[in-house]
């Protein structure tokens, strides 16, 4: 093979190389706002996820009877009968 020959393989390897590392830069930079994207998505889920958890271990708490009553007293301010309410200023 001639010089030149080998010389025009190399410059053709060299355009080649560089021609796809342009494409990955460009696949890179177009890809960039769904990792952002997915990112979100990611923390919503999670987010989600835990307030499901934290809806679980309340709907357990409240499945036993004393924990319900419990909750209906404190926030409606029920009374059983029989039963005498104290209301204490906040400053006390």
């Amino acid at each position: 093979m001639s010089e030149r020959l080998i010389r025009l393989l190399i410059f053709i390897q060299v355009v080649i190389i560089f021609y796809l590392g342009f494409l990955v830069i460009k696949e890179k930079i177009k890809n960039k706002p769904f990792k952002e994207e997915f990112k979100i998505y990611k923390n919503y889920i999670e987010k989600l996820e835990k307030e499901n958890k934290e809806l679980r271990e309340k709907l357990e708490y409240l499945s036993d009877a004393e924990n319900l009553k419990k909750e209906m007293k404190e926030k409606f301010n029920l009374v059983e009968p029989g039963e005498k309410v104290i209301i204490l200023p906040e400053n006390f």
